[in-house]
């Protein structure tokens, strides 16, 4: 990169200083600032290139290699997982819901944070608990849209407890086996069973703080995109499984993702889709992720409509109030 070393240290602390980011030795600083360093010229690259519809820029994993990132943040047995089949349930088709056979005339814009429908963007730490995350957001929205209720739900409650439904606390699981434990238990808001980005040795639910009971739930496999679209004009916010190993994602900061090698027909991850543009001059999808604001544009993603990026339209889910 075409800096002087002093430039490059001045960076390498303002970076460490925003982030509160600190290490046991020397050493390890070293190692960090070449990690951080390969990480910064790989983003400037890319953002040299011409034809990208979308920027990258350092954020809070820029100090770790695609290796440690992957094992941190993403979920390699979230494919697998989702391909379960388990006894007492069935996916549904879509043509079968009543949700988007009411949607006639699908909208070419739909954004639910302009109905206020979508709580704040949180940050899951190196905890692996986005099926929490994108589970507890779709609750959240259809509590909005239904019940007029706007309040953060616990993800800690979803980490600490749900193992009876196969998930695995800090170690991934899937929404809809999150939506499974709030249908027979309930949930608790955030304020009551705050996050603390790990799993607790008891689960500390208490049915007198639930704030819902979900009535059921409804997961869809191998969506075709203008179907998922009336799923979410029809429904509201829902979870989808995406993949999210690419440096691609992890840097992403702006514009509408489109990267060819995220094509590849897996899963690793889970967020909730809010909504879609889908305009001659435009065509994207908008996702929450639980990745903190600094990533992407302040916590959400666009990314583009029509290919099955990132494996989209792999699954999606959404519960039933």
């Amino acid at each position: 990169m075409a800096l002087s070393n002093p430039i490059v240290d001045e960076q390498w602390k303002t970076w460490k200083l925003a982030y509160g980011k600190s290490y046991l030795s020397v050493e390890e600083d070293l190692v960090r600032r070449e990690v951080w360093l390969e990480n910064l010229e790989a983003i400037a690259a890319h953002n040299a290139r011409e034809n990208s519809t979308y920027e990258m820029a350092m954020n809070e994993f820029g100090d770790l290699t695609p290796a440690e990132f992957v094992q941190l943040y993403t979920d390699a047995t979230m494919y697998e997982m989702a391909n379960y089949t388990d006894e007492a349930f069935s996916d549904i088709e879509l043509e079968e819901l009543e949700e988007v056979n009411k949607v006639k005339h699908i909208p070419k814009v739909m954004d639910w944070r302009q109905m206020g429908y979508v709580r704040d963007v949180k940050n899951q730490g190196s905890c692996l608990s986005c099926y929490a995350f994108a589970a507890v957001g779709a609750v959240e929205g259809q509590l909005a849209k239904q019940k007029k209720q706007y309040v953060d739900l616990s993800t800690q409650n979803i980490i600490d407890c749900s193992s009876e439904f196969k998930n695995y606390g800090c170690n991934g699981g899937l929404p809809y086996r999150a939506f499974k434990y709030m249908k027979k238990y309930g949930i608790e808001s955030d304020q009551s069973y705050p996050y603390q980005a790990k799993q607790n040795d008891q689960c500390s639910f208490s049915s007198a703080k639930s704030v819902v009971t979900i009535k059921g739930f409804q997961r869809c496999k191998n969506i075709d995109e203008k179907s998922l679209a009336a799923l979410v004009a029809g429904v509201g916010p829902v979870s989808v499984l995406v993949y999210s190993s690419l440096n691609s994602w992890r840097f992403y900061k702006s514009g509408i993702f489109d990267d060819a090698d995220c094509n590849n027909k897996r899963v690793d991850h889970a967020v909730v889709l809010i909504g879609y543009v889908n305009v001659p001059s435009s065509s994207y999808w908008i996702i929450k992720n639980s990745w903190g604001t600094s990533w992407g544009e302040k916590g959400y993603m666009r990314i583009i409509k029509g290919k099955n990026m990132c494996s989209i339209n792999y699954c999606a889910s959404f519960p039933k109030i």
